[in-house]
């Protein structure tokens, strides 16, 4: 679990505080939203041990490059870019905004993150693509990773896809 982020939107204490209290709200919605459904079947299981407890990887489309080996980490509070990743979408680190918070839950000891920097992010495939953007935490720590998307992501893109793809 990754413990960090711009999980409200841009950094500041009325930001920390608006997410606070978005948090403990408890929506009164009368009606849940359609959300679509989800289903495997036989071939999506060929090659996959019963049993397996793994982490999801997915591909995505980030600035118009396919990133493999992209982590989906529900316990994450932040979207990381790893800094090979970023070096090779051509990014330089003048590009990258400030970014004042450690992260804590990569490794030992608190990340110092190199800044961070908004990019389109592209999730599926023609009709059912959707595209973020996304304000990735860029790090300079070696992972078997491209990228790693937390919960606001997911429950961002979760909402996106709930509605009417015109």
């Amino acid at each position: 679990m990754i413990n960090g982020g711009v999980a409200g939107g841009r950094i500041s204490r009325s930001s920390r505080k608006r997410h606070l209290k978005e948090a403990y709200h408890v929506a009164e919605e009368s009606q849940p939203p359609d959300f679509p459904t989800i289903s495997f079947t036989k071939e999506d299981a060929i090659g996959i041990a019963l049993g397996h407890d793994d982490p999801v990887v997915i591909t995505i489309i980030l600035e118009n490059a396919n990133f493999h080996r992209t982590l989906v980490d529900q316990e994450s509070s932040a979207d990381i870019l790893f800094k090979a990743a970023s070096d090779r979408l051509g990014n330089e680190e003048k590009e990258l905004n400030a970014y004042p918070n450690s992260l804590f839950g990569l490794g030992d000891t608190p990340i110092q993150p190199l800044g961070y920097i908004s990019l389109h992010t592209t999730f599926g495939k023609e009709a059912w693509s959707r595209t973020l953007s996304v304000d990735y935490i860029v790090v300079d720590v070696s992972s078997v990773y491209n990228a790693l998307l937390g919960r606001t992501t997911l429950n961002r893109l979760a909402a996106v896809v709930s509605t009417p793809h015109l």
